[in-house]
């Protein structure tokens, strides 16, 4: 008989147990409406052609690190790190799946897989490569090697994190959650959650962080929540989203009450305000003939 950590059965335990509370339908709608009328107000005052799409990244950063938005350079640079999810959700699923015994060796075959794809794809576009094919094709040996490291190192802790034998059903990454601001405002929320469970007819978000949990965790673990019910037409929301932050193994649990989301949405409100200056900004300074700040390269990990 294997013998499961008390760490993992407690984080599975909290993960899957019951919902505590139900947000109302009609609570839902009201809060929808709140938040549609204060991001139309911050979408009428972006420069013309602007869209603003906000994701968990850009929120933290708006939080955390504000003077960061004028500098930011939003371009996707593919590197090691900005991978070892994609590669990870991917060699998780096969080892939950029974298809691969380890996370080494279920990361080789999804990233072999993803070299043939992108050889099939580049000869008859019959085949639709991951977005980090191409890429990692053409890499060099070593290159290869800090990409395959980093997707074990975040494979592993995802898999050893959680009693799997006891999710129903899991949903390994999945799709993102997204919701465009009605009324054709360039205002987009993007969430998303590493594993899903439902919980009764609710589900239980589990996302993984980097570096360690910060003050504003609720914050962090609240944002996908609210677009996750944003993102289903307003018919349920989650009932909790479980955080991990392997690096320093830290573990938070919000449960998903009206309370959470209405203080996600004032955050979220607050951190697209941030966006927006600073692209109100950033348009004055280049009317003006001011030399832009230098570019910030990002990878999607802010501590």
């Amino acid at each position: 008989m294997t013998t499961i950590p008390a760490r993992v059965a407690w984080l599975t335990d909290a993960l899957l147990a019951p919902a505590s509370e139900d947000v109302a339908p009609a609570a839902l709608v009201e809060l929808h409406d709140d938040l549609v009328r204060d991001l139309q107000a911050l979408g009428s005052e972006l420069p013309d052609g602007e869209r603003l799409q906000m994701d968990g990244f850009k929120v933290r950063t708006a939080h955390r690190y504000p003077d960061r938005c004028m500098s930011f350079d939003d371009t996707f640079v593919p590197s090691p790190r900005s991978s070892r999810r994609a590669v990870g959700v991917a060699a998780v699923n096969r080892c939950v799946r029974g298809h691969s015994p380890c996370p080494a060796g279920a990361v080789r075959e999804v990233l072999a897989e993803g070299l043939e794809d992108a050889s099939v794809a580049r000869g008859t576009g019959a085949v639709r490569a991951p977005w980090w094919a191409s890429w990692y094709a053409g890499l060099p040996g070593g290159g290869r090697a800090v990409v395959c490291a980093e997707a074990v190192t975040w494979a592993t802790q995802l898999l050893t994190a959680v009693d799997w034998s006891q999710v129903p059903r899991p949903v390994i990454g999945g799709r993102d959650d997204w919701w465009p601001c009605p009324g054709g405002t360039p205002i987009v929320l993007k969430g998303r959650a590493d594993v899903r469970s439902l919980v009764g007819r609710r589900a239980a978000l589990l996302v993984v962080g980097t570096g360690r949990c910060q003050a504003d965790w609720r914050v962090e673990l609240g944002y996908p929540g609210l677009v996750a019910a944003l993102g289903r037409d307003a018919q349920v929301a989650p009932c909790r989203v479980v955080g991990v932050w392997p690096q320093s193994g830290q573990v938070r649990v919000l449960p998903v009450d009206l309370v959470a989301l209405r203080a996600t949405a004032t955050a979220v409100v607050a951190a697209v305000a941030t966006w927006v200056d600073s692209r109100i900004e950033a348009e004055r300074s280049a009317a003006a003939g001011v030399p832009g700040a230098v570019a910030v390269p990002v990878d999607g990990a802010v501590a």
